[in-house]
């Protein structure tokens, strides 16, 4: 779950009927403390996260461990103010 307001992303397990409880309020963060955070994508095999912060021009990576836990993996910056929306394979 991306929170907008404060560049951090938390992460939730999900139960086997389906319900979500909160596993770490901040798994991550982009600009810690700065809002920004648009969009985020998980690559079809499960194995990073893509997080997409238009304030501060840049895609986020994290690799997922076995246990859900996110790892930062790099940024690519440049991107124009105005980008929005992310996909990852």
């Amino acid at each position: 779950m991306t929170n907008f307001g404060d560049g951090t992303i938390s992460r939730y397990a999900v139960g086997d009927d389906g319900s979500l409880e909160l596993a770490e309020a901040v798994a991550a963060s982009t600009v810690l403390g700065a809002k920004g955070i648009r969009d985020a994508a998980r690559t079809a095999d499960g194995g990073f996260l893509y997080a997409l912060d238009a304030d501060a021009r840049q895609v986020f990576r994290w690799s997922i461990e076995r246990d859900g836990r996110l790892v930062p993996a790099g940024a690519v910056d440049g991107l124009p103010a105005t980008a929005a929306g992310l996909a990852a394979l």
